[in-house]
């Protein structure tokens, strides 16, 4: 009896050994001035066999910034991937599926909580950042297509359209800071087709026409700042 008792005691010390060597932990990667935390890294295991699984960035005001998922050594994308806004509304979150190859229920939302983009796509890049931190440019990418979005420091977006290989596609929307639209085209592999039209930023147009394999054609019309044509141009 006492020596099971003993290898029961083993069993379980060794149980708890190594339920204890693949515990989930936080490592501090890099903190803010005020010693807040910047960058951590949510790790399993010990040592030699530690991985990373986690990651969550953090804004200077202490909101996240993002928490991302990954598996297996290599930080494969994994499960559900959430950005924020400084002010803690969700920006865009999106699900890693089994495969771990693509990414699948994308959505993208404005700080009210309108939908922006809401898909499958392959998966997300945050292409650039601002200097307050927030992103920049996001880019959703499809094959050789990637869904293009630009944003102000201030999270208003800038502009929104796709390319194709590189190459501006379809239609694009530039937007003025206040947040009124700024310029309105057509883009066939990258170059402006069909109408074109750019707006002051009080909504009223400022000139408007024709755009033929990039270049101006036909007549072109211009207007003052109460919205009267002002003149009329051929190209």
């Amino acid at each position: 009896m006492k020596k099971i008792n003993f290898l029961l005691a083993v069993a379980i010390v060794a149980l708890m050994t190594a339920c204890s060597d693949n515990s989930e932990y936080e490592k501090v990667i890099s903190t803010y001035p005020d010693g807040s935390n910047q960058l951590v890294y949510v790790m399993k295991g010990k040592d030699a066999k530690a991985v990373k699984i986690g990651e969550r960035m953090y804004y200077s005001n202490g909101q996240m910034q993002y928490e991302k998922h990954f598996s297996g050594k290599d930080e494969t994308p994994d499960g559900v991937w959430k950005y924020y806004y400084p002010t803690g509304e969700l920006f865009v979150s999106g699900n890693y599926n089994s495969n771990h190859e693509k990414g699948s229920d994308w959505t993208m939302l404005d700080r009210e909580g309108k939908s922006y983009l809401q898909g499958d796509y392959d998966s997300l890049q945050i292409a650039e950042w601002s200097e307050l931190g927030t992103p920049a440019t996001v880019i959703f990418h499809q094959g050789t297509t990637q869904y293009i979005y630009q944003f102000y420091s201030n999270c208003a977006l800038r502009s929104s359209g796709k390319t194709i290989d590189g190459k501006r596609d379809g239609r694009w929307l530039f937007y003025h800071p206040n947040g009124m639209l700024q310029t309105e085209g057509t883009f066939v592999a990258g170059k402006e087709n069909g109408k074109y039209t750019v707006y002051r930023d009080n909504g009223i147009p400022y000139y408007q026409g024709l755009y033929e394999n990039g270049r101006r054609c036909g007549e072109w019309e211009f207007y003052d700042e109460e919205g009267n044509i002002a003149h009329r141009q051929k190209f």
